[in-house]
């Protein structure tokens, strides 16, 4: 058998390998308050506005062809790094509630408390918001190399569609994923609840 025949699935191999390292961590000795000094804060209602089709639909016909594509660059841009601080946030508070599970993994799921099922669901929800960013990440690289390529050399194209990826909807789900660790936060008391809320 030709190295020539097994270098794609070698190469599928890896690929799999990295996003499986992108995806999931092994758990540290995270606890809240390292989790604390590690996030990276932004305005949730910047992304919605990015995403936002109304917004978009009015710059589209208020800027002349040329200004509109110089406009959806720098928005793409800016979503760009609006996403890298979604896919940070996520990892941080995946490591986290990894620590958090370790102290339940041996447990029956039926013998959940309230906190263990906030555990189970940030986890769950992390894992999703993890695939989200890393597609739509890419998505947006390709577009910009696109773009500064002019092709195609239509308008930029929509940022719109980046809000749902596999079956994901960004802005539902990381305010899901807030929601739930302020949630969880108050069982280290209101204090940690209310930095928490600060940086997120």
């Amino acid at each position: 058998m030709s190295i020539a025949f097994l270098l794609p699935f070698l190469c599928a191999l890896i690929g799999l390998a990295a996003v499986g390292r992108f995806l999931v961590y092994r758990a540290d000795r995270h606890d809240l308050g390292q989790a604390l000094l590690h996030f990276r804060k932004f305005d949730i209602r910047e992304l919605e506005c990015l995403l936002d089709a109304g917004e978009e639909w009015t710059l589209r016909r208020c800027l002349t062809p040329q200004a509109f594509r110089r406009a959806q660059q720098a928005r793409a841009h800016l979503l760009r790094e609006y996403l890298r601080r979604v896919a940070h946030n996520t990892n941080v508070i995946q490591r986290w509630a990894l620590a958090e599970h370790e102290l339940i993994k041996n447990k029956d799921r039926s013998c959940y408390t309230e906190k263990d099922m906030f555990v189970a669901d940030v986890l769950q929800i992390a894992v999703e918001l993890r695939l989200y960013s890393f597609v739509a990440l890419a998505q947006l690289r390709f577009r910009g190399t696109a773009g500064r390529l002019r092709w195609p050399p239509a308008a930029f194209p929509s940022l719109v569609d980046v809000r749902k990826q596999c079956g994901v909807d960004v802005l539902a789900k990381y305010g899901r994923l807030v929601e739930i660790v302020g949630s969880l936060s108050l069982a280290w008391g209101v204090g940690y609840h209310e930095r928490l809320g600060d940086v997120l």
